[in-house]
């Protein structure tokens, strides 16, 4: 089959995809060549947030499948693949390494706020020792705001840690799944503000769309306890960044540790880049070695499937 990955990163990835396609014809697009190679293609590939046009998918005739690297539908036009015939496919995040890096850079910004890392390198650098006083997770109470699979590889790993772990999410989970994934406490979405007093930690694992942009606003940081933290590793819409920098500016928050933005890449004037409380990463939760692997032999596990006229691997529908 001729397999058409989309976004600069795969081009640079060219030569190695051609040779892990074993038995299919791989090759690479950027935006300036995704017109012209996307006649011919059978699959495409796409990053999340990397759109494809009505227009472009009308054009593709041969086109049977467009597979998500990820986990998220960013950038997926649902609406045309399906008047088109089009199959559409994420790769699950749980299993692959992707909700795995994820949870790891999650627990990342957790050490890094309440451990205090930045004055901590400049205490060591200026030879001021044992100083600062951290915070520490054992103990501590998080609350974890979606308990899909990237949520409860977060809340398992928590508690593994000694922490008290709450959960919240849009549907409800039985009482074994809530206990075999360490929450202790599960509260529906419609009770966010009830369920984060007394939490040190805040975590927001949410899934995004239109019912969830901004819900990390001004009365979710109103109703958080003051001197806690605010991690988020799912999506930047989720999150109303005016109220954060007012939560963060009143000291209702301590610190927010930040791998997603609401703009990617952010715009140079966007204050939270600059701010004294604030821990960012690039958007690399879930960029590791182990998801890159993991992430592909799924997606060339789905594409053989296709060429056999099998069912699809996590096909929307």
């Amino acid at each position: 089959m001729k397999v058409l990955f989309y976004s600069k990163e795969f081009v640079k990835l060219h030569d190695s995809l051609q040779e892990w396609m074993k038995g299919h014809e791989a090759d690479t697009a950027d935006e300036g060549t995704l017109r012209e190679k996307i006649a011919d293609a059978e699959v495409l590939v796409t990053r999340p947030g990397a759109p494809v046009s009505a227009e472009l998918l009308r054009a593709a005739s041969k086109l049977r499948l467009q597979q998500q690297w990820g986990a998220g539908l960013e950038g997926i036009d649902l609406k045309t693949c399906q008047a088109l015939g089009i199959a559409v496919c994420n790769t699950p995040s749980r299993g692959t390494g992707n909700a795995e890096g994820v949870a790891e850079v999650a627990l990342l910004h957790m050490l890094l706020l309440g451990r205090k890392y930045a004055l901590a390198q400049e205490n060591a650098r200026t030879g001021r020792m044992f100083s600062p006083r951290g915070v520490s997770l054992w103990r501590k109470m998080a609350c974890v705001v979606g308990l899909g699979n990237l949520g409860r590889t977060i809340t398992e790993r928590l508690a593994a840690l000694g922490m008290v772990v709450r959960g919240v999410n849009r549907g409800s989970l039985d009482a074994a799944r809530l206990e075999s994934a360490g929450v202790r406490e599960f509260f529906p979405l419609s009770h966010l503000k009830e369920a984060v007093p007394g939490c040190r930690f805040v975590i927001a694992a949410l899934a995004y769309s239109e019912e969830t942009r901004g819900i990390f606003g001004e009365a979710f940081f109103r109703a958080t306890d003051k001197g806690s933290f605010f991690i988020n590793v799912a999506r930047g819409g989720l999150v109303d960044e005016t109220a954060l920098l007012r939560a963060l500016d009143e000291k209702r928050l301590a610190g927010a540790g930040l791998d997603v933005l609401a703009d990617e890449p952010p715009l140079p004037s966007n204050p939270l880049l600059r701010h004294p409380a604030v821990t960012l990463t690039p958007h690399i939760g879930g960029n590791t070695d182990e998801s890159a692997q993991g992430i592909f032999e799924f997606i060339q596990v789905n594409v053989d499937r296709l060429s056999r006229g099998e069912a699809l691997l996590a096909l929307q529908k």
